[in-house]
């Protein structure tokens, strides 16, 4: 059984406080121990006296529950580096394919996860490494994607892309997309590109307004090595979901494989992603009395 618990909270949310209090009441009333994280705890109605931590210290609960959307979630993993724990999201956001659980579904969440039946899904990461001049000069790592993008100025990037060493293409486009699977359905959906089983060993190359029709995007296997040369950099930026930026030059090479890394995402039974999927993006349809199907 879980015995310590931390709560997370996107501060620009004007419910967290309120709704992290209350997980906090009905938690403690199973007996478990309840951390505020030291950002949300400044925010609670009429300052309470709680027990809070800060985030990156050794010393950190169990299980964190994380009120937010996704963005939320990740910068949550980021923040936690190497000691990455369980994971349960709370969806305060948009669409929240991280933050699986919305705000009716609380109750009957925080009682699977006291009873332990929740199940963890492993996200896996993107490691990205920026070489100049043969000199690694920024390593980082994404949840959902690495995106080599344009700054303020409006020009075509040329960019080279090799696979496991073998040259693959050229692009001229306003950027490059590298997704995961959990990725494929944030920036990469918006530019057209292809929905990933969760489970599927593989990641998203997906350029951005590509100048040649021929340019579309593909699907590369997880255990491959991908560099990509920037030709072209003027205001370049290789950003890591939204979150981290760093400036390119011409002729650097960015190195995309699998991280070691992984987010732990605690599910409730039941809760399937293909369910999960069909909700958030409001696909139609409902099952057919009698209908046939594998078991």
């Amino acid at each position: 059984m879980v015995k310590t618990i931390g709560i997370v909270g996107n501060s620009g949310k004007s419910r967290a406080p309120e709704v992290a209090l209350d997980i906090a009441r009905r938690l403690r009333r199973s007996g478990i121990e309840v951390f505020f994280e030291e950002d949300l705890a400044q925010l609670l109605p009429g300052r309470p006296r709680v027990s809070r931590w800060r985030q990156g210290e050794t010393d950190s609960p169990e299980v964190l529950i994380v009120l937010g959307g996704d963005g939320t979630m990740i910068s949550t993993f980021r923040r936690q580096g190497a000691r990455s724990v369980p994971m349960l999201g709370i969806n305060l956001g948009g669409l929240g394919f991280l933050t699986e659980v919305p705000l009716d579904g609380v109750a009957p969440a925080l009682s699977d996860l006291v009873a332990g039946r929740m199940t963890v899904r492993r996200v896996h990461t993107l490691g990205c490494r920026c070489l100049r001049k043969g000199k690694t000069v920024f390593r980082g790592t994404a949840v959902n994607e690495a995106v080599i993008g344009r700054g303020g100025m409006a020009r075509v990037i040329r960019m080279e892309a090799f696979l496991d060493g073998r040259y693959l293409t050229e692009y001229q486009a306003d950027g490059l997309i590298v997704a995961t699977p959990t990725g494929s359905t944030a920036y990469s959906l918006s530019a057209a590109g292809p929905i990933l089983g969760p489970g599927l060993e593989a990641f998203v190359v997906n350029p951005i307004c590509p100048h040649s029709l021929t340019n579309r995007p593909l699907v590369i296997p997880a255990r491959g090595r991908l560099s990509v040369i920037v030709r072209t950099a003027v205001e370049t930026w290789l950003t890591l979901d939204g979150q981290v930026g760093y400036p390119l030059s011409a002729d650097d090479e960015v190195r995309f494989s699998r991280s070691g890394l992984s987010l732990k995402l605690l599910t409730p039974p039941g809760e399937h992603y293909y369910h999960i999927l069909r909700r958030k993006l409001g696909w139609a349809g409902t099952s057919l009395p009698g209908k046939q199907h594998w078991a």
